[in-house]
Order: C-alpha cells, then sequence, then structure tokens
C-alpha cells in the first residue's frame, strides 16, 4: 500500500493542476475581456442589477467570464490542494468527510459539465479517503 503521504500529496497535486489548468485556459480564451475589467473597473465584472432594466449583452458576457474564471471552482480547488499537500507534510489526516466532500462536489460538476476533466477530482477525492483509512488506527 502507498504511504498516507503519498496518496495525500497525488490528490494534492490533481486538485492544484485542475486549478491553475482552469485558470490558464480562463485567460487564454477570455483574457481580452478580463483586460477590459481594469478599465471598466472592478467592479464591472459582476454589476449589481439596479431596477427592473434587462442586462446588457455586455453584462452577461462580464459575469459569464467572472464565473468561469476567477469566480469558479479553480481558485478553491488550488486552496485545498495547497492546504492538503502542507497537511500531508506535518503527517495530518483531515477526516474522511473531506475525501466525501471533495467526491460529491466533483461528482456533480462532471455529471453537469460533459466533457470534463472532473474526473480527476473524483479520483483526488477517492486517494483521500483512502489516506484517511490507512491512517485510521485498527
Amino acid at each position: 500500500m502507498m504511504a498516507t503521504k503519498v496518496l495525500q500529496r497525488i490528490g494534492a497535486a490533481i486538485l492544484i493542476t485542475l486549478g491553475v489548468g482552469h485558470l490558464i485556459l480562463s485567460i487564454i480564451f477570455k483574457g481580452p475581456k478580463m483586460l477590459d475589467w481594469v478599465t471598466q473597473g472592478l467592479w464591472a465584472a459582476v454589476p449589481l442589477k439596479l431596477g427592473t432594466q434587462q442586462p446588457s449583452i455586455e453584462a452577461l458576457q462580464n459575469v459569464a467570464v467572472f464565473w468561469a474564471s476567477i469566480g469558479s471552482f479553480a481558485i478553491p480547488s488550488i486552496l485545498l490542494g495547497v492546504l492538503q499537500w502542507t497537511l500531508a507534510g506535518r503527517s495530518i489526516t483531515p477526516g474522511s468527510w473531506l475525501g466525501w466532500a471533495v467526491i460529491v462536489w466533483f461528482a456533480l460538476l462532471t455529471l453537469l459539465l460533459v466533457p470534463s476533466p472532473g474526473i480527476l477530482g473524483v479520483i483526488a477525492g477517492i486517494l483521500f479517503l483512502v489516506a484517511t483509512r490507512q491512517a485510521r488506527p485498527i
């Protein structure tokens, strides 16, 4: 059996890679729209809906780009991966709830966004569960 630390770190690396990859692809495909936020003001990314006006096409595009980039799963995925990596380095194994949460999160993502590399997140969650099981005294 693989060491608990190795399982945690492989799972963490998967989460970090998914998050960084998602952000890189967002920048490649929607970078110019993100740069518009700098000229329009950062609040233009997701403007508040005031009154009964219908949002413009540009406003809807801003919202879509925001939620597909920095508002997406990417940053929480990176942070969770870094946390797991750090905990593994300190020989701390979180409870099985974390593995289950990651599995459910990425399973839903995979089901809703087909095709998607979200199955890799499910694998990361399974690795966290196995690491938790190995760390538990019998």
